[in-house]
Formats: structure tokens, sequence, C-alpha cells
């Protein structure tokens, strides 16, 4: 076989390049005071307006603002942030930094209690406001008991005082100074500043509603029973009434679509108990721990040398050593190295079983120690856990919006302000032509009793309709809550969704790549056979076979991926038979400059020759060798193959490794192809038989539309490239950095075997379930349902208030004598926010609806790293 066209150099390049640009640096703030749609959008304006602002987007659900500053060279960072907190606070909001940590965990604890506050001050007012509300419906239970003949009782001193305009007004206006007054201050607040909100239109409706009030007070009507009336005095009553109702509603389907968030937030703790030896001594050293053959054996530091500090849990370092007690949560992803104890891992995988532990057992931050105390050493610094990264990206998600959000965003910004001019313009209409244009429609308005109102009070009564009826809070909510629920429901999958965008990308998905090795197949290959070449003046085969053990052992011994590890592990056996030792660590030559390839392979000097370990043909390039002894031998294979050599004694040994499929892997891509209607293609850096010989084992009717092999990271990135300009949309899955390239070209990138390291900088979904490649196929799935979620919302949104604000400003009096008053639009107004919030919560993904998957998809996960070669 001939080397690939692009060289490795270039290649690298290339993925170097596509992961830089992959990355992007976003600060995070929360904010508080956003009550609605407009809140959002006019934040999110104000902020994109600013010149020292990139961009930004704003979460309604979250209550979060992701800034990226641009780097004028002019403003320090620090003083952009403290203009922008300064633009946002004039408009009525509370800007702060997210912080990170010991002071990011008391940010929220900080944050929930103020929620806590609110909602028990919420359900105050709304228990006084519904207690009101009876109250001023005392006229109607009046009426009810003349209904049913009893009239001694419907003339009681209780109801006829009810019934008093002036006890309606004195009770209307405990309503809006009580539990309105909050509304009222804020909506005001908001006007002045020159961003009305929702509150905003609820306040001047329910001062309308007063007025209109007062005026029915001023012009008394008796009713058909010969009492005076205070119907009209419920109105601002009953608005409030139902706002909050709503409200407390609203509030509680959020706090259930954000609940998978929280419970991220509180499953790691903010500090840990961290063990410190003063004596250098006994300090461990995780290779010698994990070699030593004692699993039995207990720490053996003295209590005198061990001293404890409690740290921020972000402060962890590798290497660092912690301890744990019973019913304390691990900290950090690490190995015991002292103790035993059972471990509840439920919180991660769902299941509700304890594993023990022991000296040498891997632990993940998290889970909750049980029956006794673990000393554990850790392998990643304290924010580079699986839980952390998994809390981290679902936050990310929420804070970059689907491109559906900015139809929501557009309508949402100037939608107070024309909700206003369609107010206005109703009273002016019905004031000035109503009656010339459709004479005694008017009369419906207001009712039979119609007689000595002023002239001025129906068509006041419709233009307070309109101000109450209009909800900018269910287009606000539409898109954040939907993709809240689904980021969430994915993520206790094991499918970390980057954000918004993503999910809409991936519901379009029709063609989607595989890389094969690791990917299609387990990625634990083994080697099956190994072929020594031997030149007539060299040494015997045995100390040729010898040779390449040791140098591509010591070549790989860093190295992670499936390849590398197997010849590692094959070599370190083959050596110790060899040469006779337990271990050939003694023999190890002295390793420097190592320069990976991406695709090819990896090379090294060892006692100053440069040696090469990669695939067949990349090898021979580098050695500018143009005889090709392994061919024969690869021709007649369907297994990978790796050579091994040096630039003074050529071709060493040939290592052939054969690794078995995915056992999801056949159902998957029947699923892909067969259910989801999609293109199904394989490119691999492999050879072409082996590339053959994998899609012959997986069925023998043809399921990919094209398999090809020998192909260059960026040789992948190409045909992604022409797949996209036939006009496909299409998602790469890959577990290296040698598939960046592709993973950044296609539409969507899927990192699969753990690539919260490896391949997710350029990934917008990081797969860490055990049944990964299934979990691609749950991924499309779930983004087309929450899509379908996303345009429910909107169209229900746009469909209210296309229908609602008409129906309010009396478009259906002439033809059907049918209008609102203002407590009946408040109660639609209400509502309306409440379905778009609960329809969001019951989306349901192939894994079931939120609630009904426990853990987060770490099933017993191993993760790897990746120098990326096949």
């Amino acid at each position: 076989s001939t080397p690939p066209s692009t060289s490795p150099s270039s290649s690298f390049s290339q993925e170097e390049a596509a992961v830089s640009s992959a990355a992007t640096k976003t600060k995070l703030y929360s904010i508080e005071g956003m009550r609605c749609g407009g809140c959002s959008a006019n934040v999110a304006k104000t902020l994109n307006a600013q010149d020292f602002i990139k961009s930004c987007a704003v979460n309604l659900v979250t209550n979060t603002a992701a800034i990226t500053y641009t780097d004028d060279g002019v403003k320090e960072e620090e003083e952009r942030e403290k203009l922008a907190i300064a633009l946002i606070a004039k408009k009525g909001f509370t800007m702060r930094v997210r912080e990170k940590g010991k002071a990011g965990a008391q940010m929220v604890l900080e944050s929930q209690q103020r929620r806590l506050e609110e909602k028990e001050q919420t359900t105050r007012d709304l228990y006084l406001a519904w207690g009101l509300t009876i109250a001023c419906l005392g006229t109607h239970v009046s009426h009810h008991l003349h209904q049913l003949g009893l009239h001694e009782y419907a003339h009681g001193e209780v109801l006829t005082n009810l019934a008093n305009p002036w006890i309606g007004a004195t009770i209307a206006s405990l309503a809006l100074l009580g539990p309105g007054r909050q509304i009222l201050s804020d909506g005001f607040v908001a006007f002045k500043n020159g961003s009305p909100t929702m509150n905003s239109l609820v306040g001047i409706g329910a001062v309308a509603a007063f007025t209109l009030s007062g005026a029915n007070a001023l012009h008394p009507v008796l009713n058909e029973y010969g009492m005076r009336t205070n119907d009209f005095f419920e109105e601002p009553v009953l608005l409030l009434a139902f706002i909050l109702l709503g409200r407390a509603l609203e509030s509680s389907a959020r706090a259930r679509a954000g609940s998978d968030l929280a419970s991220l937030s509180s499953l790691l703790p903010a500090e840990a108990r961290m063990e410190i030896t003063q004596n250098d001594s006994k300090k461990l050293d995780l290779n010698v721990l994990m070699n030593d053959e004692k699993d039995d054996v207990e720490n053996d530091m003295e209590a005198d040398d061990v001293m404890y500090a409690f740290v921020d849990r972000e402060s962890i370092a590798p290497g660092d050593i912690v301890r744990v007690f019973p019913g304390e949560t691990i900290p950090c992803d690490g190995v015991v190295i002292s103790g035993a104890a059972s471990v509840d891992e439920a919180s991660l995988t769902g299941e509700p079983i304890f594993a023990p532990k022991f000296r040498k057992s891997k632990v993940s931050a998290g889970c909750v120690v049980h029956e006794g105390p673990l000393s554990i050493m850790s392998l990643k610094n304290g924010d580079e856990s699986i839980v952390a990264g998994i809390k981290r990206t679902v936050e990310d998600a929420q804070s970059r919006p689907a491109p559906t959000q900015r139809i929501a965003d557009a309508i949402a910004g100037p939608f107070v302000y024309s909700v206003m001019g369609i107010s206005l313009a109703t009273f002016v209409f019905w004031a000035g032509f109503g009656e010339m244009f459709f004479p005694g429609a008017l009369m419906e308005a207001v009712g039979s009793n119609a007689a000595g109102i002023p002239w001025w009070l129906a068509p006041t009564k419709l233009a307070t309709n309109v101000l109450v009826v209009a909800c900018p809070c269910a287009l606000g909510l539409a898109t954040p809550t939907a993709v809240l629920v689904a980021t969430s429901l994915a993520a206790r999958r094991g499918i970390l969704l980057r954000g918004g965008d993503v999910l809409e990308q991936m519901a379009k998905v029709d063609c989607v790549v595989f890389d094969k090795t690791g990917t299609l197949t387990a990625g634990k290959p083994k080697v099956t056979e190994m072929k020594v070449f031997i030149d007539d003046k060299e040494d015997n085969e045995e100390e040729r076979r010898l040779d390449a053990l040791r140098i591509a052992t010591a070549v790989e011994s860093e190295s992670s991926h499936p390849l590398a590890k197997a010849i590692v592990a094959f070599c370190s056996d083959e050596s110790s038979k060899l040469d006779g030792s337990s271990s050939s660590s003694s023999n190890y030559k002295k390793r420097s400059e190592e320069k990976t390839s991406p695709g090819f392979g990896v090379s090294a000097l060892l006692d100053g020759e440069r040696c090469f370990v990669g695939t067949p043909s990349w090898v021979r390039s580098e050695l500018n060798l143009s005889e090709e002894k392994e061919e024969e031998m690869e021709s007649r294979s369907d297994a990978s193959f790796v050579a091994v050599g040096t630039s003074s004694k050529g071709v060493l040994a040939l290592f052939q490794l054969k690794d078995e499929m995915r056992p999801d892997a056949i159902e998957t891509i029947q699923r892909f192809k067969n259910n989801l209607n999609c293109e199904v293609h394989v490119l691999s850096g492999d050879r072409q038989s082996a590339v053959d010989a994998v899609v012959r084992q997986m069925s023998a009717s043809p399921l990919f539309t094209s398999a090809r092999g020998n192909l260059s990271p960026s040789d992948k990135a190409a045909i992604v490239e022409k797949l996209k300009s036939s006009g496909k949309t299409v998602a790469m899955i890959g577990d290296g950095i040698n598939d960046a390239p592709g993973l950044v070209t296609a539409d969507v990138g899927i990192a699969a075997s753990g690539g919260l390291e490896a391949a997710a900088a350029a990934s917008g979904v990081v797969l860490v379930s055990e049944n990964e490649i299934a979990a691609s196929a749950d991924a499309v799935e779930l983004g087309r349902a929450a899509l379908a979620k996303i345009r429910q919302n909107l169209g229900w949104a746009l469909a209210y208030n296309a229908i609602g604000i008409p129906l309010a400003a009396g478009a259906f009096l002439p033809e059907y004598g049918v209008s609102l008053n203002p407590s009946f639009s408040g109660a639609m107004m209400a509502l309306s926010s409440v379905a778009v919030v609960t329809n969001s919560v019951l989306l349901k993904g192939p894994m079931g609806r939120l609630g009904d998957v426990t853990g987060w998809g770490l099933n017993s996960k191993s993760e790897t790293k990746d120098d990326g070669r096949l």
C-alpha cells in the first residue's frame, strides 16, 4: 500500500487549527429580575448593541447570560465587564459574574435561598389575592341565593356590605397595594427605564381596571334584585389572582424543567478534605501503587505524619490525596490507596446497588461512601472529573440558544410596545368609530345594564383587555425550556449536548459518518501475530524480535490509543518471556523528542536514534524505503497492522491486531438507516481490506452508502465537506484527535469514547455512556423530538397572541357578541405560559421522559485519551 498523499505534518496542523477554532471562551453571568421574554430580549439587545461585546446569549429559564467580549486592545476585560453590568443595572436588572468552586457553590445556595423566599412570598400573595377575590365575589353569592329562594340570606348584613361599591373599592385597593404591589412596582420601574415588560402590561391593565371600577362606582347600576353591585371592582382583584396563580404554576413547571440542572449542581461537594503527609519519603507514586501486588495492604503512613485541610474542590490536582468518611461524597475521580468501603453509584449509573471498593479500585466523583473511610489519590484536577464535565457542559448548553430562538427574540423585543400601540388603537377605534360602524356592539362589551355608563367605559375596558391578555412570556419560554429539558434528558443518557444550536442541528441530520477503530469496533484490539523481518547481515531473529518489542514498548508507553495499549501489553508479556525478567522496564531505552502524526503513528528518539511505530505505509515513507516486505502479509488479511522501524535497521517487525465489533453497532446502523432515514458512511485510516471486512461482518445486505479506508484526517474532512455541499446535513462520529478535522467540518461533530478530553473540543456532542453508538442514534432522535416541541411551543405562543389579542380588542363583538373582561384575559395570559412550560416538560425522547431515567449514563464507563491513529 502507498502512504496517503497528505503529509502528517499538514494533517497535524489542520487538526490543531480545527480544535483551536472550535474552542470559544465565554463568560457566564447570573441575571436577577427577568420575568418574561421581553426582559430577556431587552437584556440581549442592550448587550449585543455594545461594540466591546462580540456576542451575547440570554436564557430566561436559567436566568443566565453568556457574554463573549471583543479584544479591542483599548478596554481591559475588567473595565468591559463593569460597563456591561452598569448597562444592565440601568435597565432594572442585577447582573453578577457566575463564580466557580466554593464561591460558586455559595452563590448557587444564595440564589436558591432567594428563589425559595420569592416562592414563599408569592404563595402568601396568592392566598391573600384569592381570599380578597372570594370576598369581592360576594354579590354573586347573593345572586345564587336569590335563585335558590333564600332571599333572607341574600339580604344579610355581610353580603349587603360586600355589594357596596366602596367596600369593593377598599378590597381592590388592598389587592393592588398588597399582592399586586411588586408587580406594579416592577412594571412601572421597567417602563421608566425604557424597557417595559410583562409586569408593565399587567400593571397598566390592573390600574386601568381599577379606574373603570371607580367609574362604575360613580355611576351605580341596580341589578334585577334592586341592589347596587360592585361587579366591576372584582376585575383588578381577579386579574391579580389569576396572574399570581399562573406564576406559581409556571414557577413549579420551570423548577421541574431545571430539576436535573439543580441535581447536578448538588452532586459534587464544594470542599474536599485533603490528606497531607509531612514525610516526603512516605508519599505514594501511582505507578508503584498500581503495580504493587499487595492488594490488601493499608497505607503505612502513621497518624502522626498526617494532617487534614479543607480545600476548594476545584483546587485539587492529580496526585493529591483526599480523605472521605462514610456519608460523604467523593470530590474527584481517583483511585483508592487506603481503606475499604461500599460506594453508592446510583447518582451516576441509576442502579441502587452499592459497589465494593478496595485498594487500587477506581472511584468517581459524585458517589457517596458508606461503611468505611477511604483515602483516594486524585487522577485529575477537581474540575475535570466526569461529573464536573457533565455539569459544565449542561450548564453551558443553556447559554447557546437554538436558531429558532431568534424568531422569538425578534418578536418579544418590540412586543410590549406593539401591544401598547394596539391597546391605544383599540380605544381610539371603539371610542371614535365603533358605534358608527357597528351600532350596539359596545353594549355587549359592558353588559345589559349599560344605561348611564360613560361613553369611554367600554372602549377603555377593551383596551385594558388587550394589555392584559398579551403574553410575551410564552414566546420567551418556548425555546429555552425545551432546550433545558432536552439537554438534561440527554445527559441522563450519557449524551452531552453543547447547546440549543447543536440540538437543532441534530434534528436535521440525514447523513451519518462513522470512524471505524474505537467507534464501530470495541476499541480493545489484541495482537494476534507478530512478523519479524530478518536481514541476512543482521543478528538472529530472537535478538531482532526483542529489539522490536523494546522499541515498540518505549515509543508507545505513554499513549492511550487502543492499538498502542494492545501493543504495549503484548510487548511486555513477550519481552519478559524472552529475557527472563519479570519486567522489561530496565531494558527500556532513553526516550526523547516524541512526535505524533495523527492518523499515522508516533516517532521518538531512543538513545539518539529515530524510531517509528505506526501504519506500515507511514513507517516505510518516513524511512524512505521502497521495498514492502510486509505487503503480502497485509493483502491477505482483514486485520489492522502496525509496523516498527528505525532509521538504521529499517522495518523490524509487523504487528497484526484484530478488534471486535461493538455489540450494538449493527442495530444502531440499522436504526439510522431504516428508522431515521439517514445515509451511513464509514471513513477510516485503516486499510481498505480491513474496512471491507467490517462491512461484511455487520450485514450481508448493504447498510452503508460508502465505506472507505486509507484516509488521512484531512481526507476525512474533505469527504465530509463534499457530503455537505451535496445538500446533506452531516453528523460525524469519531473517537480521537485524528477525527478532529472531520468533526469540525461536519454540521454536528459527535465525540465517542468519553471524548471530554480528546475530540470534545471539536465536537458539539460528547458521548460518555457505556452504549455510545446507540446513544448517537438517541441523540438524533431526541433532537427531532425537541425541535418538534420547540415548534409546538412557538406555534402555540404565536397563535395564542394572534387570536387572543384580536379577541380582547373586540374583533368578534359585531358578528358574535363575544368579548373578554380583564380578569378572564389575565387568566388566559397566565395559563398560556404554563402551557408552554408544561409541554416542554412532557418532552419524551428514546429514553423516556424527564424523571423516568435515573443516573447520568456513566455505567462503568472507562475513560480514554487518544493520540489518534486509525
